[in-house]
């Protein structure tokens, strides 16, 4: 980053915060009366919410009571009725229909007018009499008559009721059931002493009230029935009346204030494995006026994810007692107004969508956060302008303080691009000053150690030149090495020599070791090599060959206190067994190492002899063993294999080598090469490495 950058930066930072802590504060604050607005208004708009949902919730229930009463009226006018049929002689001419003559008829019988818009084929003519199934007796043609003098009293009981009535019946206790209006279509098994309302009115021989579904239209229904006892107090028979559920409850477009997810349920106390649990028999449909109250197939459990909520409502509907709670269902909030039913453990349950409710809240705080936002913006703009400012100003001021600098920069980019005569210009005495003359006192070292760097990269290349390109070709034998330094240039050093004279195809390995690592043993490497090669062509064993170079090196280089480690190995007559054999002479090298697969045992070709350039007029002695056998391996390394390090400084050791020689046997010479490479690569783990590796391998092939 520029300095003047750095100064800009310096100065905003000293106007910019002031500004951003009172934008800040500012939308903190109207952030914070907005929601505290909000959350007001939201309790507001709750509160009358709910005091209007439970005052149309009563409203609704004054309706219902009011209806609730001309129902118990009509049915005590009915009971009485009956009390008088049943006790008196049937009419002359009272005549029975019975259901299984509408049902003969397919709907009504001849000469009976249809009742218009009725769920099933209906008469106002007459009554219809039925019996449950199975009965042997013979039929009551009496008693059917006494009840059909009910007729002029169900009639005029329709006409007050009108849609409040859907069907008026009085059921005796042998199974006989008289029904108004007249119609046929009852259930198979039907029998009117195992309906609800029929055991309701016995259990409190009075008026009682049951929710059910009607059996033969399937409409929800309210039904209101009453015993009918005659002077003894004995049964006589029960009367009752079926008005549809949505006449007994006034049409209340809820949606219209609420909105669409507005539900009215008709529930009743049910009872549930762990307590007292909630049905839902009815819902109203708010969007499809046709269909009113729908009938629930089969009453099915409150689906509540409040078990406290829906135990608080179980309590209304038991107690009988209107209720306003909040409910959790299918993932939405309800606010929930109760209100039962008379006489009965069921009631109207209405939920209203709190997100309806708090519609206008949340208006509220919209329009509140909005005008934050308003504000908000106005702070921001002056903030940008007042950092606009600062910016200018910072600009102008860093350009007189940063102008040494820039002529800097462009003096160390001529630098940088090779211009080594590039200087910086000196003026004044602050630091830059004093940062441009260590500038200008750099770039002639700069110089020197670029040329110096030049040099390296020769010195590298013509020792790259001096290792084997490529290695010999050899019958029955695979040969590979490598070397890798651990600078530019290195100490180590391996060679293939082919013997001209040896009709079999001989071949000399050399590897060698310098002291050290860097130009200095690179150097004494080149000599080394330079007398080996020149002392070939008098055609020595190896130990003569060595003794012959160490005398010549030890001329040059003995009071350097340097020293180099070979060992010189000669495959002679091609190196195999039984005609090949080996010979090798140490100049204090670690010693070859054969593997025999066929024997799993390695072999160390062992031998006294000094390092090149220790003592001049040292003999060095000369070793033989048998040639290689096929699939044997011979291995020639420096000691930088087996003295590398990794990060927690222990050593890859000479039984790791062998391991991956065992492991690698049977592989051709170049791939354990490249094993070997790679595996101490892998031991070290990026650790440094400070020795040259060398190293190689001569594999004979399996036959």
């Amino acid at each position: 980053m520029r300095i003047r950058t750095k100064l800009l930066l310096v100065l905003l930072t000293l106007a910019v915060p002031p500004l951003l802590a009172v934008s800040f504060y500012a939308v903190y604050e109207g952030r914070l009366l907005g929601r505290e607005l909000a959350a007001r208004a939201a309790d507001a708009y709750r509160h009358a919410a709910e005091q209007e949902l439970a005052l149309m919730v009563d409203l609704i229930g004054e309706d219902l009571n009011d209806n609730r009463r001309m129902m118990e009226l009509s049915l005590a006018f009915l009971a009485q009725a009956t009390r008088t049929a049943l006790t008196a002689r049937p009419l002359p001419g009272a005549a029975a229909r019975t259901v299984e003559e509408f049902d003969a008829a397919g709907g009504l019988p001849p000469g009976l007018g249809p009742l218009p818009d009725y769920p099933v084929p209906a008469t106002a003519d007459t009554l219809s009499m039925s019996r449950p199934q199975g009965v042997a007796a013979p039929f009551p043609t009496e008693t059917a008559a006494q009840l059909s003098g009910l007729a002029p009293t169900m009639r005029t009981l329709r006409r007050k009721l009108a849609e409040n009535m859907l069907w008026a019946y009085v059921a005796l206790p042998d199974g006989l059931m008289a029904s108004y209006p007249g119609h046929g279509r009852m259930p198979e098994g039907y029998d009117p002493r195992d309906r609800p309302w029929y055991k309701e009115a016995l259990t409190h021989r009075e008026a009682a009230w049951t929710i059910l579904v009607d059996a033969s239209t399937g409409k929800l229904t309210a039904t209101a029935s009453m015993p009918v006892l005659d002077r003894d107090g004995r049964l006589l028979a029960v009367a009752a009346i079926d008005a549809p559920i949505e006449t007994m409850l006034p049409e209340s477009d809820l949606s219209r204030r609420w909105g669409q997810g507005v539900k009215a349920l008709i529930v009743r106390a049910a009872e549930a494995r762990n307590g007292q649990g909630i049905e839902v028999v009815g819902t109203q449909n708010f969007m499809d006026a046709a269909k009113s109250w729908n009938t629930v197939p089969v009453p099915e459990q409150l689906a509540s994810s409040d078990p406290g909520d829906a135990a608080r409502l179980a309590r209304a509907i038991v107690s009988k007692q209107a209720e306003q709670l909040g409910l959790e269902m299918d993932g939405q909030s309800y606010f929930a107004v109760f209100k039962p039913f008379p006489d009965t453990l069921a009631g109207l349950l209405v939920l209203v969508p709190r997100e309806a409710v708090l519609r206008q809240a949340d208006s509220a705080e919209a329009s509140i956060l909005d005008r934050t936002h308003g504000m908000l913006a106005v702070v921001v703009g002056v903030s940008l302008l007042a950092v606009a400012g600062a910016a200018v100003l910072a600009s102008f001021g860093a350009r007189a303080v940063t102008r040494p600098v820039t002529a800097l920069c462009r003096a160390a980019g001529k630098l940088a691009q090779g211009d080594l005569d590039s200087r910086a210009p000196v003026s004044g005495r602050d630091e830059l000053a004093e940062l441009a003359d260590s500038f200008n006192a750099m770039a002639p070292k700069l110089a020197e150690r670029l040329r110096l760097k030049q040099d390296m990269l020769l010195a590298m290349e013509v020792q790259q030149n001096l290792l084997p390109s490529s290695p010999p070709l050899l019958p029955g034998l695979s040969v590979a090495g490598s070397t890798r330094f651990c600078d530019e240039t290195g100490g180590d050093y391996f060679d293939f020599l082919k013997m001209t004279g040896d009709g079999r195809g001989g071949l000399d390995v050399i590897v060698g070791d310098a002291t050290g690592h860097g130009i200095a043993a690179a150097l004494f490497m080149a000599t080394g090599r330079a007398l080996l090669r020149a002392g070939r062509a008098a055609r020595s064993d190896p130990a003569a060959l060595l003794t012959l170079a160490n005398g010549l090196l030890c001329q040059d280089t003995m009071d350097s206190g340097r020293f180099l480690t070979l060992f010189h190995l000669r495959l002679a007559d091609g190196g195999l067994a039984p005609l090949g054999h080996l010979e090798w002479a140490r100049a204090g090298h670690d010693p070859a190492l054969v593997y025999d697969p066929a024997t799993d045992a390695f072999e160390e070709l062992m031998g006294s002899g000094l390092p090149l350039g220790v003592l001049p007029d040292y003999a060095y002695e000369g070793q033989t063993r048998p040639g290689l056998a096929p699939g044997q391996v011979l291995a020639l390394g420096t000691d930088g294999i087996w003295e590398a390090r990794n990060p927690a400084g222990e050593m890859y050791g000479k039984d790791r080598f062998r391991e991956v020689l065992r492991a690698h046997a049977k592989a051709p010479a170049a791939d354990i090469l490249a094993v070997a490479h790679q595996d101490v690569a892998d031991f070290q783990a990026g650790a440094p490495r400070d020795d040259d590796i060398t190293l190689v391998i001569v594999k004979a092939e399996p036959a």
